[in-house]
């Protein structure tokens, strides 16, 4: 029994049950949210994730999950990541220990769900660069409970300003979004120019 109205109560299982059978997986890494992009960084232990997590919260992007992400297909057929409830609002920086994000940055810093838009893969430099894309046409994805999801291999080397390269990523995949896809203007101008060169 409830003292819901009927439409209110049906609403609410409705969510509640959608939330309870979506299917989900746990993956390490980092989910942030930049200007409404939802990045999800990934890398083995130790390469920066959590630190450029912290570089872009205090330059007013948000943080969903440190260290686990929960991943979850929702009705719509988008995944949506979130944290692990355990740790959530909390992040681990090496050196310093764990953090509460909110009570240093402020409760925008944080947001408790955020659609997947883009996997940024962090290797160290050296490790090989036979699958970096360095013109941005090649683009790769990687299925995640099965939407695929665009991937960007991001080598880490001394001195690279990662924070600034993640903020463009997410910038540069939200034009991408709106229909303006940089690589391949770009290629459309070259063929153009060489097709003219050509005819001359």
């Amino acid at each position: 029994r409830t003292h819901l109205v009927t439409g209110h109560f049906m609403n609410a299982a409705t969510v509640l049950m959608q939330n309870l059978t979506s299917p989900r997986i746990r993956v390490p890494g980092t989910m942030v949210e930049i200007n409404g992009v939802g990045v999800l960084l990934e890398g083995e232990p130790g390469i920066g994730k959590s630190e450029i997590a912290l570089a872009l919260i205090e330059r007013g992007h948000s943080l969903v999950a440190d260290d686990t992400v929960v991943l979850k297909l929702d009705s719509t057929g988008t995944v949506q990541a979130s944290a692990v409830e355990i740790t959530r609002e909390h992040m681990e920086i090496r050196g310093l220990g764990i953090i509460h994000v909110p009570c240093l940055f402020g409760i925008s810093s944080m947001r408790n769900e955020r659609r997947l838009d883009l996997i940024i893969c962090m290797r160290k430099n050296g490790g090989g660069e036979d699958d970096i894309d360095r013109t941005g046409l090649d683009a790769a994805y990687r299925n995640v409970l099965g939407v695929d999801i665009p991937l960007l291999r991001v080598p880490v080397a001394a001195g690279r300003d990662l924070t600034h390269v993640v903020e463009v990523a997410a910038l540069n995949q939200r034009l991408k979004q709106m229909g303006h896809d940089a690589a391949r203007e770009l290629d459309e101008k070259l063929k153009v120019a060489l097709a003219r060169k050509e005819g001359e």
